[in-house]
């Protein structure tokens, strides 16, 4: 027999993941909780008794992307050449992406298009690297000639920069009728002297 409490869970599991789709799809400002609770199977009650309202659905939707992030770079060891560390850690985080279509779609457009008072995804995700690149600093992988909220900053360019602008690469190539495969975009921050 099936709990409350898993069920319970099952149901705010179900509203949660729902949402990141319809918020991937059209915004959050577009999506009401209506639509949420029909598409997730719920009444609209349900989604407010888990979530309190749009701005806690959104929020455990941000976190969520969130732990999707941290979760992928935790399964790298800090031990290592630090090119290895790091570049192993870009590839966890591509391959979670990979694996997770509904949340690209959602990081995407929260980072380039948001809705207006909605940067709490980009605001956790900045806060989060920050305390990443710290660790990786502490470790003697990251070095530290840059403040660190710069090199979280670049650390983020670095792996949502082709998240973000492959798709765009893509449409372009394929409009130009380029013969050749479509080619990888990769982002870097540079600092220029000025």
């Amino acid at each position: 027999m099936t709990s409350l409490d898993s069920r319970s869970t099952d149901s705010r599991t179900r509203i949660r993941d729902t949402a990141l789709r319809l918020f991937a799809a059209q915004g959050g400002a577009a999506t009401s909780l209506r639509e949420v609770a029909r598409e997730a199977g719920v009444a609209p009650g349900l989604v407010v008794h888990h979530f309190g309202g749009k701005d806690g659905l959104r929020a455990a939707v941000d976190e969520f992307v969130v732990d999707l992030f941290r979760e992928a770079v935790d399964t790298v060891p800090l031990d290592g050449p630090a090119d290895e560390v790091v570049a192993a850690r870009d590839r966890a985080a591509a391959e979670m992406f990979d694996a997770n279509p509904d949340a690209v779609d959602y990081l995407r457009r929260a980072v380039v298009t948001p809705d207006p008072g909605s940067e709490g995804l980009a605001r956790l995700l900045v806060e989060e690297t920050i305390r990443r690149t710290q660790t990786l600093r502490d470790h003697g992988i990251a070095r530290s000639r840059i403040p660190v909220e710069e090199q979280a900053v670049a650390v983020l360019v670095r792996q949502l920069g082709t998240l973000l602008l492959q798709p765009a690469l893509g449409r372009l190539w394929a409009l130009a009728e380029a013969p050749s495969e479509v080619p990888t975009v990769k982002v870097r921050l540079q600092h220029t002297d000025t």
